[in-house]
């Protein structure tokens, strides 16, 4: 009698589970994930943590966090995450209060062209934006395996990842020519581990990593030399911030953007140029675009950018204003360093000092010493209502720096 009670109350809870799925509200229906997206979800983010130096949250990754290399590792990344919470997020948030207090200014797509795996710069400088289209020459690469590493390879992991987030933490920016090597080891593959990393420090929630797809009318297969070229690699990394219901994406491209790259990716080209206007970021971009080997990609940031935040390596200022921009400069601008000297801008200097501006109180781009160096510079301004047709050809001292964009001891700051 018990049991057949026991029975009967089981299933009128059943039954009442049923219906109170049934009359959700669409919104509410719509959240809902799978068991198996949930497992994964639960595991990309257990993964980033342990990687972070932070506790993980799923079973299987307790006992990796209790092992010796884990523990050394976390201490690591700990203290570099306090040094630069410290001296960066602090600094670089009050700043942009300051300086354009709307943390998406233009639109709702932050655009930000040779940047790399740097989430960090994007999410803490653009919190607002819902989309981050983000490109640079490193590969997607996977999401760490943990569960199938033996003790050895887990460490292993770890400290390829101290290697590979040296720069970072210590500069604020990647350096290309390490990181091709550094994202290729047996355990430590491609940018992913690298945007959840900064992803986890933040709090961050992230949904789903999954490939990018084109429309089925914008994907083209380019040929060379009578054979199919790879299609155009991209990943899409769901997330939302704390307290935030908005689900927010991050589109990553592995892809070679100079004239001669972009051949073969024609929807590319297309893609960037839907999405403006945008709100767009540049910083440490190598000078790239003032060589002519890259004006395609920069005839549309100058055309769908309708608020542009930038280092002096990004779009030349002569260009800017010739399309009637007008930049309020922050910090201090000097000759770039080496080997980047002849990309200096005789009319930025003048600009500056024109202005006067006084150093920042952070370390940005690659006037970098020691974190008290003052030498950093950043430029603010919003697209002006009309701009002027101009030539796009490259500004003089972008000769110069064209011979730089080609010499392979350039190319190792390019982010």
């Amino acid at each position: 009698m018990l049991q057949n009670n026991k029975s009967r109350l089981a299933a009128c809870f059943f039954a009442l589970f049923l219906f109170l799925v049934s009359v959700a509200p669409a919104s509410r229906a719509q959240a809902l994930r799978t068991d198996t997206d949930l497992g994964e979800q639960w595991r990309v983010n257990s993964t980033a943590r342990l990687l972070s130096g932070l506790s993980p949250t799923m079973p299987a990754h307790v006992e990796l966090s209790e092992t010796d290399a884990w523990k050394e590792h976390s201490n690591h990344i700990k203290a570099a995450w306090a040094r630069m919470n410290e001296k960066q997020v602090a600094a670089l948030t009050a700043w942009r209060n300051s300086a354009f207090p709307n943390a998406c200014p233009v639109g709702k797509t932050l655009l930000y062209p040779f940047s790399g795996p740097d989430f960090f710069n994007a999410y803490w400088l653009f919190p607002e934006c819902e989309t981050f289209v983000m490109f640079g020459l490193e590969h997607a690469g996977e999401v760490p395996d943990l569960e199938r590493m033996n003790e050895q390879q887990f460490a292993r992991l770890l400290a390829d990842v101290r290697t590979a987030t040296t720069d970072f933490f210590g500069r604020n920016y990647f350096i290309t020519e390490y990181m091709s090597r550094q994202l290729r080891t047996a355990q430590l593959r491609g940018v992913i581990p690298l945007f959840m990393i900064p992803m986890a420090l933040a709090s961050v929630d992230i949904l789903r990593i999954s490939p990018f797809e084109f429309a089925p009318a914008a994907r083209t297969v380019a040929v060379h030399k009578g054979r199919p070229m790879h299609q155009l690699k991209g990943i899409t990394i769901e997330f939302r911030s704390p307290g935030s219901s908005v689900t927010r994406r991050v589109h990553y491209f592995t892809v070679d953007v100079t004239d001669k790259g972009l051949a073969h990716y024609p929807e590319f080209m297309t893609f960037i140029r839907n999405l403006g206007p945008t709100t767009t970021f540049i910083k440490s971009a190598s000078y790239l675009l003032h060589s002519n080997e890259f004006r395609q990609i920069r005839a549309a940031l100058l055309d769908v950018s309708g608020f542009l935040v930038q280092d002096d390596s990004g779009l030349p200022y002569p260009m800017l204003e010739a399309r009637g921009w007008k930049m309020n400069l922050f910090g201090t601008y000097g000759v770039p360093i080496p080997p980047f000297q002849g990309a200096f801008q005789v009319s930025l200097d003048r600009a500056y000092k024109s202005q006067r501006t006084t150093p920042l109180p952070f370390v940005f781009g690659y006037q970098f010493h020691d974190a008290r160096d003052e030498r950093s510079n950043v430029m603010v301004g919003l697209r002006p209502l009309q701009t002027a047709q101009v030539d796009d050809a490259a500004p003089k001292p972008a000769r110069n720096a064209r011979r730089m964009a080609t010499n392979p001891s350039a190319q190792k700051r390019v982010y």
